[in-house]
């Protein structure tokens, strides 16, 4: 009997070591999701993220916390977080911001937002030097305009639209400025708070401009309709550094792809949370291959005639 009952006792010491690293590796794989106030783009990263981390890392447990009322909130979520997960994504730029003034205690990652090194977030994009890392919809503006002047090779002038105190914004004016300057295009700006600004800034300037920037600015691109109804009383097409204006009727965009950067977040969080590879050699991923999108309606409203080699290539919206 007793040797039965060793032989028992050392049958459920075996059994628990064989369940205990699965147990472990679970309980070390806890990710949070989480990010401040509504956005449809980051709805879409989030899909892209979902879909590749439960192809890829299945054992992964998520929690997300979606459109948090405010920052306030957010960081008492974020400082609990930190003792009960392996990993943090604050998605957005307002939560690249506020990555960019802690440090955080486990790996975290951003996206759905403009350029990190801009915003504070990381210094080297290809190797960060903090705990944190992630991706983000930032194209550079030197190929945004190579795309728009060979769209609009005769303009002249440009007028970009922004929403006052929006993190992106300085980012958008910055870059779109640079440029203008390059090429020797007169640069103008409309920094509204409200609508009523922003269509009474834009009256102002329609007529006077050779094609409008719709920035990635949520006032801005909320507010794409009633601004088309400005611009198209001149015949001044508008460009748009997001998806959701041309959608809405903007004539041309220049945008990542937000599912596969989702996807590209994904990789990056199973690298670090699960592979244990160090962030710092986990680079900010950019989307390698951005999508031009054409609004055709409206590119034959406005009588515009685009070159094959970039139709080509473009995702024609009907």
């Amino acid at each position: 009997m007793k040797k039965l009952a060793v032989m028992l006792l050392l049958g459920l010491v075996v059994s628990s070591l064989m369940v205990m690293p699965g147990k472990i590796q679970a309980a070390d794989n806890k990710v949070a999701v989480m990010w401040v106030g509504k956005s449809g783009m980051t709805n879409s990263v989030l899909m892209g993220f979902m879909q590749r981390a439960r192809s890829s890392a299945p054992n992964m447990e998520i929690q997300l916390k979606r459109e948090l009322k405010d920052m306030q909130e957010a960081e008492t979520l974020f400082r609990e977080f930190e003792s009960t997960t392996n990993g943090i994504v604050f998605l957005r730029s307002t939560g690249a911001e506020f990555l960019a003034k802690v440090k955080p205690k486990v790996p975290c990652f951003v996206g759905g937002c403009n350029n990190p090194a801009y915003l504070g977030t990381v210094k080297n994009l290809n190797a960060p030097e903090g705990n944190i890392t992630g991706v983000t919809y930032f194209i550079p503006y030197q190929e945004i305009f190579k795309v728009m002047l060979a769209l609009f090779p005769n303009i002249k002038s440009v007028g970009l639209l922004l929403e006052k105190g929006h993190p992106g914004a300085v980012i958008d004016e910055e870059g779109t400025r640079e440029q203008c300057q390059k090429l020797k295009l007169a640069y103008n700006e409309v920094v509204a708070s409200n609508r009523d600004q922003l269509v009474d800034g834009t009256k102002k300037l329609s007529g006077k401009v050779d094609i409008f920037i719709i920035s990635n600015t949520g006032l801005v691109m909320d507010n794409t309709v009633s601004l088309l109804a400005v611009a198209n009383s001149t015949n001044t097409p508008m460009f748009a550094f997001a998806e959701k204006p041309v959608k809405a009727g903007a004539v041309v965009g220049m945008v990542a792809d937000d599912v596969k950067l989702g996807s590209m977040l994904a990789d990056s969080v199973v690298d670090v949370v699960v592979n244990r590879k160090p962030v710092s050699s986990v680079p900010v991923k950019t989307d390698p291959d951005p999508k031009i999108l054409v609004n055709q309606a409206m590119m034959q409203s406005l009588g515009l005639k685009f070159p094959q080699e970039i139709l080509g290539k473009a995702q024609v919206i009907q």
